[in-house]
């Protein structure tokens, strides 16, 4: 799978609690192997009390390399109070004559400078192979991160099971640490897993893939809004297999504009693999009321 992975999916923007809001939003996904991936969704979301928004969503999305697409109907919750979260999103997706439930779910708790949370998703496998045999794969995970001002750290740890039978386990780090008052750190992030059933074909599936990047990360106030960004280089290994590896994000988030206008765009280009990239982009306009 190369949609939003979970590192992701917790960064992504969602409407605060306490919020009557319909927004829209458009996701792509481009690679060296001419895999693109074209995805709309349309949400509307209801405070139904102080600590929990309901919502519904609508959605779309077509897989160019296969010529299908999947249409998807899912509802959603948002609970918050002092010190926890949880969000969720379950719905049922339709492609080719066949529906699967699809969504997820994640909890927070918030103690002093750390957080962790514990999490499900379930989503369709979006290779060629994954589209065209109408492949699954479902991912539980846990969540550690520790952040001052000045400095951070966080692992996640998730096991994914294929409905091909294959399973991979995963571990994520990262370290951070601010170098001025203007926004800029200083990261190292490492990935390691492994495959039950390496090489499939039906997804990229090695025995054991390594990678650690090093980098700089900006998050940056302005009257217009928050930009965020990280540019990291390093190396990938893959069944012993060395190559460099580069990863590249940036985002921008608007200050809330006259009439409950809001807006957020974001840009990821990754070499995950050897002779392998990819470019994601996602969009989303919201009005809250």
């Amino acid at each position: 799978m190369k949609r939003t992975s979970i590192l992701v999916a917790l960064a992504m923007w969602t409407v605060p609690a306490h919020a009557d809001s319909l927004g829209g939003s458009y996701f792509f996904s481009t690679d060296t192997d001419g895999n693109d991936i074209h995805q709309q969704t349309l949400d509307g979301w209801r405070a139904v009390s102080e600590a929990l928004d309901i919502g519904a969503s609508l959605g779309r999305t077509s897989f160019k390399q296969s010529g299908r697409h999947s249409t998807r109907g899912a509802m959603r919750y948002d609970f918050r109070e002092a010190g926890f979260a949880s969000r969720g999103d379950i719905g049922l997706e339709h492609l080719g004559g066949r529906s699967f439930v699809t969504g997820d779910m994640v909890v927070e708790t918030y103690r002093g400078a750390w957080t962790l949370a514990a999490g499900l998703e379930r989503a369709l496998v979006d290779s060629e192979q994954g589209i065209d045999q109408g492949l699954s794969a479902t991912t539980a995970y846990a969540l550690a991160d520790w952040s001052r001002e000045e400095h951070g750290a966080a692992v996640i740890l998730s096991r994914t099971a294929y409905t091909d039978n294959n399973s991979r386990n995963r571990l994520r780090t990262r370290l951070w640490k601010s170098v001025c008052d203007c926004g800029l750190s200083v990261q190292l992030a490492t990935e390691s897993y492994s495959n039950s059933r390496p090489y499939t074909g039906n997804y990229f599936s090695p025995d054991r893939y390594d990678r650690v990047l090093g980098g700089i990360g900006v998050r940056h106030r302005t009257p217009y809004g928050v930009f965020s960004g990280r540019a990291e280089y390093g190396v990938q290994r893959v069944d012993g297999e060395q190559q460099p590896s580069h990863t590249i994000t940036a985002s921008f988030e608007s200050a809330r504009q006259p009439g409950g206008w809001q807006w957020r765009v974001e840009f990821i280009h990754d070499r995950k693999q050897p002779g392998y990239t990819y470019t994601q982009g996602f969009a989303s306009l919201i009005k809250r009321f």
